[in-house]
């Protein structure tokens, strides 16, 4: 797990090679149990500062608060070594890295048009498209080294 971590920061501009499905999902898993910890914790943090001082709103307001800016630092900071994870995974699954365009890219186009809340038929498109980059991402290793 921390081998996945490591390798996530050290392999930050890394289009290159390829990543393992142990290391793509560890990190998966590791980017989750940090923002959990940024957003549910500072959160908590709030809502006990909130009870503490009889101020619902404002207490609640500061903890909830740095929890998001240093969940947006740390999203911030993370995509461009996420890019390059999937990247690699997809050569490690043998799938060219173009079809990121046609899994992340399309999907996020479709997404901030105008259609895509207008059009049932656009949503159950970008899903199925996620359903294709899960199957992507879990595939395993072209070479079985």
């Amino acid at each position: 797990m921390l081998k996945a971590f490591k390798l996530f920061w050290k392999n930050y501009f890394n289009f290159r090679g390829v990543s393992k499905r142990a290391e793509y999902w560890w990190m998966a898993l590791i980017n989750a149990v940090i923002y959990a910890v940024f957003i549910l914790g500072f959160g908590g943090i709030g809502i006990i500062t909130a009870a503490a001082s009889g101020k619902t709103f404002e207490g609640f307001g500061i903890g909830a608060l740095i929890g998001f800016i240093l969940a947006v630092i740390y999203s911030i900071a993370a995509i461009i070594p996420g890019i390059s994870l999937v990247f690699r995974r997809y050569r490690d699954a043998g799938v060219t890295p173009w079809w990121l365009l046609a899994t992340a890219v399309l999907p996020a186009l479709i997404q901030v048009s105008d259609f895509y809340d207008k059009y049932a038929w656009l949503r159950t498109v970008v899903f199925i498209i996620g359903v294709i980059n899960f199957i992507i991402l879990v595939l395993p290793s072209k070479n079985n080294d």
